[in-house]
């Protein structure tokens, strides 16, 4: 016996067959057999009674042992199987036991009087009790006078012995005591047995222990007490039972049971008081339904009544709101549909009587949400406690409707789409050896779908590895059809112009960075931003968080295959066989896109289609000549393109992106143009762009970029026209020697960068030409929000730059000025760089940032950086601080998107604010807090390191070594890291100098890490904060020491409340305001330096240091001694 339970459960290499079923069965039956023999032996002192008893019941197994072995390897029949007599209770007590079970959608067997003949159990009864999770035995005074009820129970409780099911007792006007020890009525009934069996007694033998054994199970004894208020205990106790044994899913449902639990948690089952509503969206054959059926499995018992309604959009559309209704209404009531006559009955019943009743609804495949509205499944229709499930592809309906929460269903791991794919393709648990390479091609190209995984692996069970190669060959040519057909369903409900937006997608852009992809949509005439948030809410793409555009491959795959089979005029072409067969065989097609990667090499390319739209080159060898452009082309975009003109003969009315980067071109074409509809013009790193056409030509320009034309000498004069313009990249134009007067003009203009151009200042007129043009007064170019004229050797920065107070972002980095204007009034600065300005002394009054708007791809922060005259270190300190305190501030006041701020300053020591430091470059970090204590709003970390001399004998890369700051957790291979937003340029650190790194993260951003490191959060004890530092050659780099703090709340509040009580020094160090931490730091460092105002230090006192910091900072210190002074005296 236990060789053949160890053969049986060793992994089997081969595949599944009948002979595995047949061990089972022999495994199965033998141990019933044991289990009846030890079972027997221990209830009597007669061996030979036992034995005999114990041959019969092995008699009894073995007649039913193959209906008995179906049943338990299939879904159980019946919830619960009541055993009963008739003549007592069947118009009674059990007609009200049955209707409340019923009601409570509890399934139970009720058997009919013609299977009660004969001397032995029907096969009927005993599938119906071999399917039966719960047994529920009704012990009245007739009971044990039938024969039939006594082979009823005896069979019952041995099935449940070996199956481990429940048996509940009641006893209906019967003592339990008679039925234990066959005493009373149940005495004489055993009497009257004992002479018809005289010849078999161990028949009666066998009932006797039968009732022994139910007598001993507590149950309900009915006598004096209300049948209704015990049928509702019974009926409560049948639910527990079956919630819990409903905890097992079946096989096939893998991966399912963390999704259940992550839905049960977002129902808040637990809390009665309110009614809840929770959406569950997803990709088409992700598995919703599913998981709702699963779901709807587990927790439906714990319900008053419930309903799940498969597909509400094909009910709408066959019976309309009343046939919804009626559903509803049969399914939580009991209401035959018959009986509903019109959408005011159904109406108003839902109305009135589901408000009684805590209900379970769950709507599978709504589509539109008017459904829902006129459904009428509203939470002020059902009873406190109630839980409606919505499940729809399109997550703006759940948010539409009001649902309280969304649980967006994710793909299947590789654990979980290998077992399910093993299941389907070879009916185990593991895959077969000689199949494991296919099998990890076909899940790759399944991609974690569970319906695609299903599908191939059903369609390849049993197939030879020939065979599956073939079909592997095939699907790249060939989708499975039954996979496509579910997942087109998800593109009914889209409008025309998303369908072109997925198709452009799936063709061109899958895995492309958003705003990239936006870009192109909108020129081309979509509209982008909506477009792809519809696509988004239907699961068709995802945006990830690099903010990279990402299509399931079977959606890539399926929108190729719909441009296929729209017709043999292809509209888009993405692939060079495709291209070279369309251009070489002047085939008669509507090409609307082409969208082409390298490394291809086209000959003779001939672009005359009259359809052409979009154009988009990439790496592409292109040879011959090009005479002709579609003259309905919107977007153009050609990586080094190879000719040195535009064609003339094209008329680009329609053109609204022009992209040659790294272009051959000379100018853009020979002769005068008029491309009304131009918006973008980029050109940059054309290196032989000479001249640029009148801008006359292009009128609603608003984006030109010409970085790295190092060709170009001179702008036309008549950019000045360009009233729209927004950006204008003149970097490394490094032969740029004229800017014209007329650049102030431009009163659109936000961003403009001239980095690099050190040949456009070095005659004395760049100054003039720099305070009348680049730097205007008001309100000429007023609204520029981003500058660079980092690098452009400039000795002074003219006091206009203080009336740009719209700048949001300024890169002063390289250049030799000795002061700053006052940027006090720009409240909207986020970004301050200063980086490698050598005759620096002094930092210029610093706002207060306000208004918070930071773009999503930029880091704000102040970058101080190898500025070694700078004076007033400690002041810096200070005052960047501040400015960090404030900024954070702003964000909490704002809807800023930031969740980051860098700040590089000088310094040698790190601020006492940060509370926890150490020396070295890590230090542990308990991430406890911010799990638990909502009034934690960030983390800032902080890092010291040194700079050494360059030696430019040890490598000949200009850039030098980089700082990283990195979390992760001892016990976790992953890990976060951020790098330094600061550029170390060899060549230009030439003394010795120490910095400190100021970071802060937000909550969210903090989260992130945490969860990369461990999702669950669970087994993050500590986490380890690392300062390193990457590809140090030629320039030594050391980090010295680091700390952090957790930012509270509580940290702002001296900022813009100064009425508030501010805690002492002796509350929680960890609560303390900021506004304690600078004072000290204030103190600290009089204490060891000479103070502020000293006269004997050659330090400007406060009159004279006052234009340096800004005004905030003496309230600060003023409103920081009255506190502590009023705290003090109420502690006296």
């Amino acid at each position: 016996m236990r060789n053949l339970i160890r053969s049986i459960s060793k992994p089997q290499q081969d595949k599944p067959s009948s002979e595995s079923f047949e061990l089972f069965h022999i495994v199965f039956y033998s141990t019933a057999i044991v289990l009846v023999l030890l079972s027997s032996l221990s209830l009597s002192a007669s061996p030979l009674s036992n034995l005999l008893s114990s041959i019969n019941k092995i008699i009894q197994i073995r007649i039913f042992s193959s209906v008995l072995m179906t049943s338990s390897l299939k879904n159980n029949y019946y919830d619960v199987f009541v055993t009963f007599r008739g003549e007592d209770t069947r118009f009674n007590f059990t007609d009200h036991l049955f209707a409340a079970l019923q009601r409570k959608g509890i399934f139970a067997f009720r058997d009919d009087t013609k299977l009660q003949k004969g001397e032995s159990i029907a096969p009927e009864l005993i599938r119906a009790i071999e399917g039966s999770q719960v047994f529920i035995a009704v012990l009245s005074k007739n009971y044990a006078s039938s024969t039939w009820c006594l082979r009823e129970l005896e069979y019952i409780l041995h099935y449940s012995q070996v199956f481990g099911r429940r048996v509940l007792p009641v006893f209906y006007d019967v003592d339990p005591s008679e039925v234990r020890h066959q005493k009373g009525i149940y005495g004489e009934a055993f009497s009257k047995h004992e002479q018809t069996f005289q010849h078999d007694s161990h028949v009666v033998q066998r009932w006797r222990e039968a009732l022994t054994q139910v007598g001993n199970i507590s149950g309900w004894d009915l006598r004096d007490k209300p049948q209704y208020e015990e049928i509702k205990k019974i009926v409560d106790e049948i639910l527990n039972i079956l919630g819990h044994n409903y905890s097992s899913l079946p096989k096939e449902l893998v991966g399912m049971n963390s999704h259940i639990d992550k839905v049960a948690n977002l129902l808040l089952l637990d809390s009665i008081d309110d009614v809840r509503v929770v959406g569950i969206c997803g990709m088409g054959g992700i598995g919703k339904t599913t998981l709702a059926t699963a779901l709807y499995g587990q927790i439906s018992h714990q319900f008053d009544a419930r309903c799940f309604i498969d597909d509400l959009s094909k009910i709408y559309r066959h019976d309309g709101q009343v046939g919804a209704q009626k559903q509803i209404l049969h399914q939580t009531l009991g209401v035959e549909p018959f009986q509903l006559c019109n959408l005011y009955h159904t109406t108003d019943l839902m109305r009135r009587r589901l408000r009684r009743l805590r209900v379970l609804i769950i709507v599978d495949n709504v589509d539109k949400v008017g459904q829902l509205d006129k459904l009428g499944v509203n939470r002020e229709w059902l009873g406190a406690g109630s839980r409606i499930i919505i499940i729809s592809g399109d997550e703006h309906i759940l948010k539409e409707y009001g649902v309280d929460v969304v649980y967006r269903v994710p793909l299947l791991n590789w654990t979980n789409s290998l077992q399910l794919f093993s299941l389907k393709a070879f009916k185990l648990y593991h895959i077969i050896s000689d199949y494991e390479e296919l099998t990890y091609d076909i899940l790759n190209y399944a991609n974690g779908l569970p319906l695609a995984i299903t599908v191939l692996g059903s369609s390849l069970f049993s197939r030879s590895i020939s065979e599956w190669r073939s079909e592997l060959t095939k699907l790249k040519v060939s989708p499975h059809k039954d996979i496509m057909d579910v997942l087109q369903l998800s593109l009914i409900g889209l409008m025309e112009m998303e369908k072109e937006i997925f198709l452009h997608i799936a063709c061109f852009f899958n895995g492309r960075e958003e705003d990239y992809v936006k870009n192109v949509l909108n020129y081309c005439g979509f509209h982008a931003d909506i477009g792809l948030r519809v696509l988004v809410d239907n699961s068709l793409i995802h945006i990830s968080d690099e903010s990279k555009i990402e299509m399931h491959g079977l959606f890539e795959v399926l929108g190729k295959n719909i441009v296929h089979e729209i017709s043999r005029k292809w509209s888009r072409l993405w692939l060079h066989e495709q291209f070279y067969n369309v251009v070489s065989n002047n085939m008669e097609i509507n090409v609307e896109a082409v969208v082409l990667y390298g490394p291809g090499n086209e000959k003779g390319i001939l672009m005359a289609e009259a359809f052409l739209e979009l154009l988009i080159l990439k790496k592409v060898k292109v040879s011959g000549s090009l005479n002709y452009l579609s003259n309905k082309l919107r977007y153009l975009e050609w990586d080094e393109y190879p000719f040195l003109y535009l064609p003339s003969s094209s008329q680009l009315d329609e053109l609204s992106e022009l992209i040659l980067v790294g272009s051959s071109i000379t100018q853009l074409w020979k002769d005068k143009k008029y491309l009304p509809n131009l918006r973008n013009l980029d050109l940059s790193c054309s290196k032989n762009l000479a001249t640029m056409p009148h801008f006359a030509e292009f009128p609603n320009l608003k984006r030109l970029n010409l970085e790295g034309c190092v060709s170009l000498v001179q702008i036309n004069s008549s950019i000045g026209l360009l009233r729209e313009l927004v950006f204008l990249n003149l970097k490394n134009c490094k032969n740029l020697i004229c800017i014209p007067n007329e650049i102030s003009g431009l009163t659109s203009l936000k961003y403009f960068t001239i980095c690099g151009c050190s040949n456009t200042f070095k005659n004395s007129k760049a100054h003039g030409y720099f305070s009348s043009c680049l730097l205007p007064s008001l309100p000429s170019v007023s609204c520029l929000s981003e500058i660079d004229i980092s690098f452009c050797n400039l000795s002074q920065i003219p006091d206009a730059l203080g009336s740009l107070t719209w700048l949001e972002r300024l890169n002063l980095r390289g250049n030799n000025f000795v002061t700053l204007p006052s940027l006090r009034d720009h409240s909207r600065l986020e970004y301050l760089n200063l980086e490698h300005c050598k005759q620096l002394t002094s930092l210029p009054e610093l706002p207060l940032p306000a208004a918070i708007k930071q773009d999503k791809h930029k880091r704000a922060g102040m970058f101080i950086f190898n500025c070694p005259e700078l004076g007033e270190r400690e002041q810096c300190i200070n005052m960047t601080l501040s400015w960090m305190i404030h900024f954070i501030q702003g964000k909490q006041d704002s809807s800023a998107s930031f969740h980051q701020i860098d700040i590089v300053i000088p310094g040698t020591e790190i601020p006492k604010w940060f509370n926890n430091r150490r020396m070295g470059r890590s230090i542990s970090i308990d991430p406890s807090p911010i799990v638990y204590d909502d009034n934690i709003i960030g983390i800032a970390c902080c890092a010291v390191f040194s700079v050494e001399l360059f030696d430019p004998t040890k490598t000949r890369y200009e850039w030098g070594p980089i700082i990283r700051l990195g979390f992760k957790s001892s016990n976790a291979a992953n890990s976060n890291y951020v790098v330094i937003p600061v550029t170390l340029y060899r060549h230009l650190i030439t003394v010795k100098s120490n910095h400190m790194w100021l970071i802060y993260f937000d909550r969210e951003l903090f989260f992130s890490f945490l969860r990369s490191i461990d999702n669950t959060l669970w087994e993050l004890d500590h986490i380890k904060m690392e300062a390193s530092v990457m590809n140090g050659q030629g320039l030594h780099l050391e980090v010295k020491n680091c700390g952090f703090r957790w930012v509270f709340k509580q940290d702002q509040q001296p900022f813009d409340s100064p009425n508030n009580d501010v805690p002492g020094k002796e509350e929680s160090h960890e609560f303390r305001p900021v506004l304690w931490a600078i004072e000290d730091e204030a103190q600290n460092r009089k204490q060891d330096q000479q103070p502020f105002d000293s006269p004997n230090n050659d330090v400007p006192g406060k009159e004279e240091s006052h234009k340096f910091r800004p005004a905030i900072l003496w309230a600060i210190e003023d409103e920081a001694q009255n506190r502590k002074h009023k705290y003090n005296k109420s502690s006296d």
